[in-house]
């Protein structure tokens, strides 16, 4: 008896012994708010940019960080689909907004100066739409985020 005691207690503490490394959690990576597509904090993903006035808080073209470009101007979406840009010179330029009917693309058109003329485009692939961040994308690879003002 005591026999098949010591063998049973053997079999399972070899059993249970394994020569694989435990597995390391990963450890959390630091990322810009900017780029995580997770909803921060107070965000709602939404169908539509909420009517306001945004600012750009994110502007690469072409690889460039050009994001100073737009200090000091603002960008109002309306509900009915107008577009206004002031500059830091509080120059108003009138263009449009649209969404298609998928909701993956949105058309900016807007002229005035060479800065506008960057965000004038029909190729910007919505990645994210929410009460507070309109965050675009276009081939070059090029990337806008508007953040709503409070």
């Amino acid at each position: 008896m005591n026999a098949l005691l010591l063998l049973s207690v053997i079999t399972l503490t070899l059993w249970s012994c394994s020569k694989t490394e435990p597995v390391q959690p990963a450890l959390p990576t630091q990322s810009n708010s900017l780029n995580d597509e997770a909803l921060l904090p107070g965000e709602i993903a939404a169908a539509q940019p909420s009517p306001g006035v945004y600012v750009i808080s994110k502007f690469i073209d072409t690889r460039d960080d050009k994001t100073s470009l737009f200090t000091g101007y603002t960008f109002e979406f309306q509900a009915d689909g107008d577009f206004i840009a002031t500059t830091n010179t509080n120059s108003v330029f009138n263009g449009s907004w649209s969404l298609n009917s998928a909701g993956t693309v949105m058309t900016i058109n807007i002229s005035g100066n060479a800065k506008l003329k960057n965000l004038d485009d029909d190729n910007w692939k919505v990645a994210k739409i929410t009460n507070i961040r309109i965050k675009l994308t276009a081939p070059g690879p090029d990337v806008v985020v508007f953040t709503k003002q409070s």
